[in-house]
Parts: structure tokens; sequence; C-alpha cells
């Protein structure tokens, strides 16, 4: 049966949502090395769709991590969570290295963002980053994920090095939209109605621009994130 996914976006610290809804909490990582050196390139980052030059194909950034500035995205990020209600019940993550961390700054409480908020974080690879040629993309093996952020659950990761990214070939559109049709509608399913979503902006773009219908006079949703913004919103499902 098709579903039509709606979202618009909620504003204030107190969200309100029906009963059959789910409060989403869309969280961009923090600044990275990568975002660093992309910014540093005279020419636009990526050309590599038409066959130029980008500033991600550089296998410096393998699985690129936060530097300082990101960390102290992570801790406003975390500050912002903590500022909405209602409190999130789970937290999905990107297994990407910078998503990872900005969740354990943010969510876990370290970095000075204050007590942890009580929750399950949950490695997703359905929100990581789209993938393929830009080697900032490529995921890092989970054993080595695990060893760092053991707070975690990386149960639902299927192999532990990155079975998916080809260096030569990038995820396509319609495929970044069928992982991110995926993930909501796991949403819908589950029985936690507030959650946290870590996870890229490209990712977000096409979910936001393609996986979903923006409810009238919400189309500012699908602006583009900032690193470490938080962005709520709420979703809802109609059956066809």
């Amino acid at each position: 049966m098709a579903v039509t996914i709606t979202i618009r976006e909620a504003s204030g610290p107190s969200i309100k949502a029906a009963a059959d809804e789910i409060i989403l909490y869309l969280v961009r990582h923090g600044y990275g090395s990568h975002n660093a050196f992309a910014a540093s390139v005279p020419q636009p980052p990526c050309n590599c769709r038409t066959g130029g030059s980008c500033a991600y194909i550089n296998p410096a950034h393998v699985d690129a991590r936060l530097i300082e500035k990101g960390r102290r995205q992570a801790v406003a990020a975390g500050c912002r969570l903590r500022s909405l209600s209602p409190a999130p019940a789970i937290a999905y993550v990107s297994p990407l290295r910078r998503t990872l961390e900005t969740a354990s700054i943010a969510l876990a409480g370290s970095g000075g963002t204050g007590a942890a908020l009580d929750l399950p974080m949950v490695a997703c690879e359905e929100i990581r980053e789209v993938y393929g040629v830009h080697h900032c993309d490529r995921r890092g093996p989970i054993v080595d994920a695990r060893a760092e952020w053991p707070a975690v659950d990386y149960s639902a990761v299927g192999t532990d090095e990155d079975s998916w990214f080809k260096d030569d070939v990038r995820e396509t559109v319609e495929e970044a939209v069928e992982r991110a049709t995926k993930f909501l509608l796991t949403l819908r399913a589950r029985p936690e109605r507030v959650v946290v979503a870590v996870t890229h902006s490209a990712f977000l773009r096409e979910m936001l621009t393609h996986a979903v219908v923006v409810e009238e006079g919400h189309s500012a949703v699908r602006r583009r994130f900032d690193t470490g913004e938080v962005r709520p919103v709420v979703v809802s499902y109609r059956d066809a």
C-alpha cells in the first residue's frame, strides 16, 4: 500500500503533534575536516557529477572527523535539544565518524553540554550521507567506532567494513530517496513518538526534496542545513 509522508517544520520550544504523528529532531553533524578543506578551495567544492573537480575526493578526509569548530557546534546542538519539549525517546545516528562524534557530544553529555539525555543511540546506515566517490563519505570499520563511541548500538549495521561505498560510482538521487523513505516508514512502525536523527546535508536535501510532501506554508523546511543545526519537524502519514 502506498503511503504519503508529509512534513511540516515546528517552531517554539514546545512542539505539538497528533498521536499518530512523529516529532523528529533533524540534526546535521558539526563542521568537519572535509568542510574546512572544501571551504578553502576557490571554485565550487563539488563538480564531480559533471566531470569537474571535487574537493571531497581527497584521501586525507576518509570518514572525516569533526574539527574544533564542529565540536563547539555539537555542544550547541546538545543545548538546543535540551531546550525542546517533548524530550526525545531515541536517537538514530549515521555510522560515520562525524555524526557519531556529534551525537556523543550533543546527546551523551560529553563536551560540556550538560547532563546526558537518557535515550538509546542507534547507528543507522539508512541515514548515512549520500555515498560513493567522495572519500569523506566512506565509512570506517564498525569495530573502531564501537571502541571510540561504545554508548552507540551498532547491531543494525550489517558489516564491519563499508560494503556500500564505491570509489567510482556515486549513489543516485533515487537510491538516496529510497533509503530516506525506508527510514521514515520505519519510524512509523516504532513505538517512540519523539526521535532524533543525526545525519548529513546531502541526505537531508534528498529526503526533504523528494521523499516527502511538505505542508503548505512550510517550504522553508527544505533550506540547506548549516553544520550543527537542529531543525524540529513533524511527520505524518496517509495511506492511499
